[in-house]
């Protein structure tokens, strides 16, 4: 299985898809912006639009994609004040979550409350990691809902002072990728458009609900290991979901959304076939990559021996993803082929690296991976 070669035809059905929806919602949004423009398209707000039903969302979101935008629009501030507007930038107020209307004269913005008094505000424009992928920084309204503790209870999240430490990390563990994985770094950049670096409670993670979107959660300690680490982890989320956008129907033979505890009949089992199946997917990208790092000698001293640790844990529970989904009649076809990819993926580096593998305790560490509790069992 060459998913290599099949990307660009399944990015078109999502992009395809969410034409389709745009216009059942608005007969009219092809003449505000290009149909043919596939970038406009990979927007991650606009498949947070499409997945909740005010309307009042779509002009903040397309205004910086438009071809003729309009003079005025309703905007909507964050929980900090602060309005951002895609392919636009930052207005920061000391309006929280209001309403609120965006005026361009002369081009020059105002920001206006429902009375049309001018509210006070400064400007950032949108602000690029290297390789033209964006960091947000702050939190859209649209995606709060998607930042939820292990309770699913929605949690605040701290943005504008964490991802100014790490933008050097985040640049240097995307060189890494470019240097080492070349051909997985280029699908990188057709579905990774934005990244948040958050510290709150949800682990980092990728979604649906913004899509081309990823959302790293990082702390002062972690450096550019941690972010290659994540970035390789939460885009192949994204890249997985284009893989299957349609497909997924069809690789079990079950529902895709099964509870996975339905199928094992261990009650402990969190989450649902097509999300454990994902993990997978992240296993064979994230351990091919640092892999190579290794190889390399990319990185050395801690830095090296993160790595390591990271990779021993990563095939260990790659292993283990793995017998959780030797179920007979469990999958279809087309979750057969994806399975093997996995199984001979992990076999190949298994072969050439299980005295590595096995030679790192990782017996103590809990879902995010602690450098400290490794060298703790590591001397």
């Amino acid at each position: 299985m060459d998913f290599y070669k099949n990307f660009d035809s399944c990015q078109g059905s999502v992009i395809d898809s969410l034409k389709m929806l745009l216009y059942q919602r608005h007969e009219n949004i092809f003449e505000r912006i290009d149909f043919e423009d596939d970038q406009i398209y990979l927007e991650p707000l606009l498949f947070a639009y499409i997945m909740q039903e005010k309307d009042s969302w779509l002009d903040s979101i397309i205004y910086g994609y438009e071809k003729n935008p309009k003079s005025k629009i309703k905007v909507f501030s964050n929980n900090t004040g602060v309005i951002y507007i895609p392919q636009i930038g930052y207005f920061y107020t000391q309006e929280i979550n209001k309403e609120l209307f965006l005026e361009s004269k002369n081009n020059i913005f105002f920001i206006i409350d429902d009375e049309g008094t001018e509210i006070s505000h400064s400007f950032e424009p949108i602000f690029f990691l290297d390789e033209n992928i964006e960091i947000v920084k702050c939190q859209h309204p649209l995606l709060k809902k998607i930042f939820l503790d292990a309770q699913d209870e929605i949690v605040d999240i701290e943005i504008e002072k964490t991802y100014t430490k790490h933008i050097d990390h985040a640049n240097k563990a995307i060189l890494l990728i470019k240097k080492y994985f070349p051909a997985y770094f280029n699908l990188i950049k057709k579905t990774v458009k934005k990244v948040m670096i958050f510290d709150g409670e949800p682990n980092s993670f990728a979604n649906i609900h913004a899509h081309n979107m990823i959302f790293l959660n990082a702390h002062d300690e972690n450096d550019e290991v941690f972010f290659l680490d994540h970035i390789l982890h939460e885009s192949a989320h994204v890249v997985f979901n284009t893989l299957t956008y349609d497909s997924k129907f069809n690789l079990f033979n079950y529902p895709f959304d099964t509870k996975f505890s339905k199928i094992t009949g261990d009650v402990n089992e969190h989450g649902d076939l097509y999300s454990r199946f994902h993990g997978l997917f992240t296993f064979i990208i994230i351990n091919t990559c640092l892999e190579i790092v290794i190889n390399e000698n990319a990185l050395q001293a801690k830095q090296n021996a993160e790595v390591i640790g990271r990779f021993s844990l990563n095939m260990k529970r790659f292993k283990t993803g793995i017998n959780m989904f030797n179920i007979p009649n469990l999958m279809a076809e087309d979750g057969q082929d994806w399975y093997k990819l996995f199984v001979n993926t992990f076999n190949k580096i298994y072969k050439r690296k299980n005295n590595l593998i096995e030679s790192i305790d990782v017996s103590n560490q809990s879902y995010v991976f602690s450098y400290k509790l490794l060298r703790e069992i590591n001397v």
